[in-house]
């Protein structure tokens, strides 16, 4: 790949030959600039990774002849695909009936005006500031924007019997090469654009994150154009090690002889490959079918639909829980996991933890969703098989230093805190009475051996280390 006077490397490098005598004030800025640069660039990489958070928001261009009615139900069809995963959702035998609770299940919206694409282009290249502004004025787009009730958005795919994919979820790291004229090169987000806010945009309203590669002097000695379109999964596997992401993408975009645009998609995820290709005249199309498809493989492989009765669940240990915000931390992600449906403390032992969780679907989907976070790194055991026929499985302490009285205790006063404030969560008439007994029974207890630890000896069938 050639460096051109965007790529980082190239700039840095640019600077170790600047002239000496501006270095004072020219110098440090534009030090300063790289800098910010290369912060900028990774930063917004990561953030889209953690900001799940519109999973029941939507956002639709608002025509002058669509009613309000008409655009909910167009932004409620959005982020039912979205939360479910599958962009088949319309084919589904319940949609009609989901569709017409759209507008009960709105919480808020609103009207925005932005600039359109046009107008956005005819401001970088006009000349005519005064012009620009007025083509500006008359290119503003009217949009709709809706949030939806998350809990009856649940219920609605539920009862439709339909996947509800939680926050976490994996985050996908592309290597992009393109052809023209039968030269193949890397891609990156300065010489394609518009490549890249495609995919962006479309993996924003499938509820995906995307990470983007540097291609700095590290990606350059480390993969190669032929390596992307000869698909060398172990060289991509190792170049793409320092994005730390979830899954891994390659794509190939390029034009046929009749005009076509072809794009071809190779996954890698989980150990295993799988392969798809797009093909249509209008470039866009193929990116976003792209994005489609990706994410429907991705939902299909962590979330399942399961009506049979309640499994019996699998404890896990997790060590290295210090103190009270990592415990709630630990709580809310575990909760929010797509897969599971009931998450119960067994067993509180200084800084180790055994919950019990009862999960919907197959224990590997479960298995394979916990690791999409960085929060929980898998602890492996050499010669000692994991499950709980094994009785030699038992909990052990990771980390001495931390086997101190007063963090324990302080660890299970506070989720001895948590436990009776949900025992009052009951009907009314119980949560006197319980109310009562609890706080007498509160008063005499000891918090080196609270409710939560050492009731029954445990065998764990996997442990974790949090890592927060």
């Amino acid at each position: 790949m050639k460096y051109n006077r965007y790529n980082i490397s190239s700039i840095s490098l640019n600077f170790f030959l600047w002239p000496k005598e501006p270095f004072h004030i020219h110098g440090f800025t534009y030090l300063l600039l790289i800098s910010l640069l290369f912060a900028g660039t990774f930063f917004a990489q990561n953030s889209d990774a953690e900001n799940l958070d519109a999973l029941y928001e939507a956002r639709v261009l608002a025509a002058t002849e669509q009613s309000e009615n008409e655009l909910i139900a167009k932004a409620f069809t959005q982020v039912l695909i979205k939360v479910s995963g599958r962009s088949d959702v319309t084919k589904s035998a319940a949609y009609k009936s989901m569709l017409k609770k759209s507008k009960d299940a709105v919480s808020q919206f609103r009207y925005d005006y932005k600039d359109s694409v046009d107008a956005a282009i005819a401001v970088s290249s006009a000349e005519n500031q005064s012009s620009a502004a007025k083509n500006i004025e008359q290119h503003k787009e009217k949009w709709f924007w809706v949030r939806f009730n998350s809990t009856t958005i649940d219920i609605l795919l539920k009862d439709a019997h339909l996947p509800v994919w939680g926050k976490t979820r994996p985050t996908t790291l592309i290597w992009l090469s393109q052809e023209v004229r039968g030269k193949r090169t890397m891609l990156s987000q300065f010489e394609g654009p518009g490549v890249y806010k495609t995919l962006e945009r479309q993996a924003k309203q499938r509820g995906i994150a995307l990470m983007f590669p540097f291609y700095d002097l590290q990606d350059n000695n480390n993969i190669s154009v032929n390596d992307i379109w000869g698909n060398f999964t172990d060289t991509i596997l190792l170049a793409s090690r320092r994005y730390q992401a979830q899954s891994t993408v390659t794509l190939r975009l390029f034009q046929d002889k009749s005009g076509l645009w072809i794009s071809r998609w190779n996954l890698l995820l989980l150990g295993q490959s799988d392969s798809w290709t797009i093909r249509h005249a209008n470039r866009s199309y193929v990116l976003s079918s792209g994005i489609d498809r990706l994410v429907d493989k991705l939902a299909q492989q962590f979330t399942q639909v399961n009506d049979a009765e309640d499994n019996e669940g699998i404890l896990i240990q997790i060590n290295n829980v210090r103190d009270f915000k990592g415990y709630q931390m630990l709580d809310d992600y575990l909760n929010n996991l797509a897969t599971v449906k009931t998450v119960n403390l067994m067993q509180l032992e200084y800084d180790r933890l055994i919950y019990k969780i009862i999960y919907s679907g197959d224990k590997n989907t479960f298995i394979q969703e916990i690791h999409l976070g960085d929060m929980l790194n898998s602890v492996e055991r050499s010669g000692v098989e994991a499950n709980n026929a094994n009785k030699d499985y038992k909990p052990v302490i990771l980390d001495n230093l931390d086997q101190t009285e007063s963090r324990h205790n302080s660890l299970a006063q506070n989720i001895q805190g948590i436990q009776y404030n949900k025992l009052n969560e009951t009907g009314e008439n119980e949560q006197s009475q319980r109310h009562s007994e609890t706080s007498d029974a509160n008063t005499q207890l000891d918090y080196q051996t609270p409710a939560a630890v050492i009731v029954e000896e445990l065998f764990p069938e996997r442990e974790y280390w949090f890592a927060h």
